[in-house]
């Protein structure tokens, strides 16, 4: 069974690479520019993707939205979904609509 040396450090180990790249803009927290992209939730699919980019910051971790870094990430997430599933919302509402109009007007006797 090996031993260990109080004195090892373990920071001789090789250190898993983190994936990232260099953002535009810096983080609003510590000022670094290496992020990665964070987590992103399947109920906004691409439409939400498109508006905002959610990255993770190596140096810290702090999460932010790269396309608005002073806004909360949350509440940002929270407004897109709102905003997203309401268009979607009306839109249906207005195919079911026009829908019955039709059948309404076809079904008439004259």
């Amino acid at each position: 069974m090996p031993t260990y040396d109080d004195d090892e450090d373990e920071d001789e180990r090789p250190r898993k690479r983190r994936r990232g790249h260099e953002s535009r803009v810096p983080c609003p927290n510590c000022g670094s520019r290496s992020v990665r992209n964070g987590p992103w939730p399947w109920y906004l699919g691409t439409v939400g993707a498109l508006l905002c980019k959610a990255v993770i910051c190596n140096d810290c971790g702090h999460e932010f939205d790269e396309k608005k870094p002073q806004a909360d990430l949350a509440t940002r997430k929270r407004n897109l979904a709102i905003g997203i599933n309401l268009v979607g919302g009306i839109g249906i509402l207005t195919v079911i609509g026009l829908l019955v109009l039709w059948i309404m007007y076809t079904m008439n006797p004259r």
